[in-house]
């Protein structure tokens, strides 16, 4: 092939290969095809047979892999910062009045549009997210394939417990996801993918609970949802569903406990809930920020250090940040652990928890560059935990130089919202 096809990389490379290693390279090369696959990453030498037109960074510029925001709601862009609740009372105030809005389709182009701006610049290449109604998720879709992000998109779905103006009706919902669905199957580029989010088990009648987990198995689509977030929302699904034993198999009756659901927040259970998610093979999605920010409580990561299916996400707008460096860093006051597995979390093992680890999560050979160039502060680095610790715990000194996806630069380079397919 010829060389102009190439592109090599000279600089440091933090690189993740498991939840307890991490690669640091501070002479390192990382070499990819102008089709955005990864050819090498190493030490930087001469790699016989590989020609390449070499760029080199200067100064205290790092390369990482890009990173992944596992749980986000883009509805609730305008609503991040508003507190002075827990969870239930928060919804009502705040979070319900902000997720009307994308019911116009002008606003839900604007939204999206700042949605993605706002995390390709703090440096994540795949966001799993959550947005309302049919123009939200057209909106969402049309400004993720301008931007070029990769991210699964999901439409929030309830018809009790929230207000009229965000109940839906089943029949019409349904029809319009299998819309969607096909919709998403059939998009160009390969990175978006459509998921069917019922809000929480109270918002949701078993009918409806019952419909999605069809379609999702029909259609082999991802499922998101939270699950025991608050102390009270576990009392209101004991309300909703007073025959059915706990949170968890309230999911698992309706068959919405599948290898491509994914679980946010997974604070409360009981051992019995956590056999069963774990035997499902679900997605488990800690989100450190949103707990701390409404008091929710501590995510028990004891019981979950070992499972491999686990991953990071900032939940906006509960979560005040879209950067997951600050997720990661209030990762660590939630939890004390390794910072090798926090960055794990927001990396490897955020891809392999939504089964496209093969593909995406680190700068291994053979897998898609997508990855961050970001310039750190003046500290001589002697470690990967020394990297890591000045990165997630001086996060605002740490700036965003580049950010590309298969190869492409995608951010700083802006792209026009003109609100058109």
């Amino acid at each position: 092939m010829n060389m102009n096809h190439h592109v090599g990389l000279r600089g440091s490379i933090l690189n993740p290969l498991s939840v307890d290693r991490c690669q640091w390279l501070p002479e390192g090369l990382l070499v990819y095809d102008r089709a955005g696959k990864i050819l090498y990453c190493g030490p930087n030498k001469k790699i016989p047979g590989l020609k390449y037109k070499l760029l080199a960074l200067a100064g205290k510029n790092v390369i990482i892999p890009g990173l992944i925001d596992c749980h986000s709601h883009l509805s609730q862009f305008d609503a991040i910062g508003q507190t002075g609740f827990t969870l239930l009372d928060w919804l009502k105030n705040h979070i319900y009045p902000a997720e009307v809005c994308l019911k116009d389709k002008n606003n839900a182009e604007n939204t999206s549009q700042r949605y993605f701006q706002s995390l390709l610049a703090d440096g994540v290449t795949f966001s799993v997210l959550y947005t309302n109604f049919k123009t939200g998720v057209l909106a969402a879709r049309r400004q993720a394939e301008k931007s070029g992000i990769r991210a699964i998109i999901g439409y929030t779905l309830m018809d009790r417990a929230v207000p009229g103006y965000l109940k839906q009706n089943p029949a019409k919902t349904i029809a319009e996801c299998r819309a969607l669905s096909g919709l998403f199957k059939k998009s160009g580029n390969g990175r978006l993918y459509f998921s069917l989010n019922p809000r929480f088990a109270p918002a949701c009648t078993p009918g409806y609970l019952k419909r999605i987990g069809q379609l999702a198995q029909k259609e082999d689509l991802y499922i998101q949802t939270h699950l025991s977030e608050n102390l009270f929302e576990v009392r209101a699904v004991k309300k909703a569903f007073p025959k059915i034993k706990t949170y968890a198999e309230v999911y698992d009756r309706f068959g919405l406990l599948t290898g491509k659901t994914l679980l946010a927040h997974c604070i409360h259970l009981s051992k019995a809930e956590r056999e069963l998610v774990m035997k499902r093979g679900c997605g488990v999605v800690h989100c450190p920020s949103s707990n701390l920010f409404l008091h929710s409580g501590r995510f028990p990561l004891e019981h979950w250090e070992n499972y491999p299916r686990l991953a990071l996400g900032s939940d906006i707008a509960a979560g005040p940040s879209f950067s997951m460096l600050d997720v990661m860093r209030d990762g660590y006051y939630a939890n004390i652990q390794k910072l090798s597995g926090l960055f794990h979390m927001a990396t490897l093992g955020a891809a392999q928890t939504l089964g496209l680890g093969d593909n995406l999560g680190n700068l291994a050979q053979g897998k898609q560059a997508d990855f961050v160039v970001l310039k750190a502060d003046d500290a001589r680095f002697s470690s990967a935990d020394d990297v890591l610790s000045r990165i997630i715990f001086r996060s605002g000194q740490v700036e965003i130089k580049k950010v590309l996806i298969a190869g492409q630069e995608v951010w700083p380079q802006p792209y026009k919202n003109d609100g058109q397919p």
